[in-house]
């Protein structure tokens, strides 16, 4: 079945993201000193004291959690993927060039299926 989270880091960004099954959630912790404690399993710290915990939350199926070290800061799902897809307006590229199957396949001279 392999793994439902995947985490990642590059030095400046460490992230993880979860499928969109979510069959097993991960919980992330941010203390009061401002470190992040990322797991799929709850109760991964056997004595994690309730006074020393700012944020509980859960990455939730098909998001994204990611920790960009430069801005010191958690980068919201949402800011994240309208980010990416901003960067890449794959809509617009469509537009100003379609791609069109039926040429392609004729450019290509593809011989037709048996």
């Amino acid at each position: 079945d392999g793994p439902a989270m995947m985490s990642f880091t590059d030095g400046r960004y460490v992230g993880a993201c979860l499928d969109r099954n979510g069959l097993r959630p991960s919980r992330y912790y941010v203390t009061t000193d401002d470190r992040v404690l990322l797991s799929s399993e709850v109760g991964v710290l056997d004595h994690l004291d309730e006074a020393v915990v700012k944020t509980k939350a859960r990455l939730e199926p098909g998001r994204m959690f990611l920790i960009d070290f430069a801005q010191q800061r958690i980068v919201p799902d949402e800011e994240l993927k309208e980010t990416m897809a901003a960067a890449r307006p794959y809509e617009a590229w469509m537009a100003s060039q379609p791609l069109l199957l039926d040429e392609w396949v004729a450019e290509a001279a593809v011989p037709p299926a048996p």
